[in-house]
């Protein structure tokens, strides 16, 4: 089991690697990122083995919409909140971002890997290929997606410090949590419904990719200026 292990947690750190280097003109310290990294890594596993726990009432709808999407992504902003949020090194917009995604990604390799250990257990390594190739897709990127919005709001709120920012944070810290809520509700309902969502992740990840270049305007004019 230890290939399956490796090849769940691989696409997390090549997603990480594509998060990492889209901070251009002034990258994060790698040690802080990892860091994070592994925060993440450990509240997932916390957050799976207690979700686990809940009473057998609660349906896998209930739980899957709106439970594990609120309380996944509270845990991961936290994980930045409390981490790295108060360093000095976390003093860009898109900053926000690379931390957010890294523990998004963090958490998402322990999701992933439990997943598939115990898909390729269950149904063998057909089922467990099939389950590794689909997180790695749509899984793995769509948690780094649902957590990099409210972490380019963090990274503006840590800017500005203004009301309106605050605001910010909270909106994308709601549409994390909406965004996540329909990814488990569309993909577990039929083949539809994940072409669906891969409509409207689509339509993210190109909000995503416009904020990003608009957070990282302020560093190319202080790049170019620091160059005449």
């Amino acid at each position: 089991m230890l290939i399956p292990a490796l090849a769940s947690i691989l696409p997390a750190f090549l997603w990480m690697i594509y998060f990492y280097r889209s901070d251009k003109y002034a990258p994060e310290p790698k040690k802080l990122v990892a860091r994070t990294f592994l925060v993440g890594a450990i509240v997932g596993a916390a957050m799976v083995f207690s979700l686990k726990e809940l009473p057998f009432y609660v349906s896998f709808l209930t739980l899957a919409v709106f439970i594990a999407p609120v309380t996944e992504e509270t845990a991961k902003f936290l994980c930045v909140r409390w981490t790295v949020y108060n360093r000095s090194e976390f003093d860009e917009p898109v900053d926000g971002m690379v931390y957010a995604t890294a523990a998004a990604l963090g958490f998402a390799s322990v999701e992933n890997v439990i997943y598939v250990l115990n898909s390729w257990a269950s149904g063998g390594a057909e089922i467990g290929v099939l389950v590794l190739t689909g997180r790695s897709v749509l899984s793995v990127p769509a948690h780094a997606l649902f957590s990099s919005l409210w972490g380019l709001a963090l990274g503006w709120h840590k800017k500005k410090k203004t009301l309106k920012s605050s605001l910010l944070v909270v909106l994308g810290l709601l549409v994390g949590m909406v965004l996540h809520g329909l990814f488990n509700y569309l993909t577990s309902a039929n083949l539809f419904g994940g072409l669906l969502f891969l409509f409207l992740m689509a339509i993210a990840w190109r909000g995503v990719f416009l904020l990003t270049r608009r957070a990282l305007k302020p560093n190319i004019a202080t790049d170019v200026k620091s160059t005449e």
